[in-house]
């Protein structure tokens, strides 16, 4: 009878520590799954621009503005951050895709698609965006299906950054 209730003890036990040690575990990484950084091969002017003519070039693509993330920061009461760009894009495809159906229109306050373009202060300039393979997982159904193909071709126009979206 004791090897039986210290059998159950040890499975409650073991199945509580499971739940929390995947809990730590999950808020971890779950910033690091939610966002990709990238180095970029690039100096700071040089990766902007290649990264908008490269979303410009892909058919059906634009950038819709590039925000100079220093200057307006400054301009509005905070102080200098250094070399800071953040590059809206957008394909009307897509968008339309997205906020046709009632039910999809919610995802409208994360468009345009954004990278962050930035330097670090060891000089290095990086490149961030939410991470479309994690963000499709999140909603599922269709908006998981049109994420997984806009993520398709983001990853295709940023090559040159190694760009991939994963799940892990």
């Amino acid at each position: 009878m004791k090897t039986k209730v210290r059998t159950i003890v040890y499975l409650i036990f073991g199945f509580i520590a499971g739940i929390i040690f995947s809990g730590v575990v999950i808020n971890i990484s779950s910033g690091e799954m939610m966002v990709k950084e990238m180095r970029s091969p690039y100096d700071f002017e040089k990766t902007v621009s290649v990264m908008t003519d490269r979303i410009n070039g892909k058919e059906g693509w634009h950038v819709t503005g590039v925000i100079d993330q220093n200057e307006e920061v400054t301009m509005n009461g905070g102080y200098p951050i250094g070399n800071f760009k953040i590059i809206k894009y957008c394909s009307g495809k897509y968008s339309a895709d997205m906020l046709s159906a009632d039910d999809r229109k919610k995802i409208g306050n994360m468009m345009p698609k954004t990278f962050a373009v930035y330097e670090k202060s060891d000089g290095q300039v990086y490149v961030s965006t939410m991470n479309g393979a994690v963000m499709g997982k999140l909603f599922g159904g269709e908006i998981e299906r049109i994420i997984e193909e806009v993520s398709l071709e983001v990853e295709d126009m940023m090559r040159f950054i190694n760009l991939k979206f994963t799940l892990f």
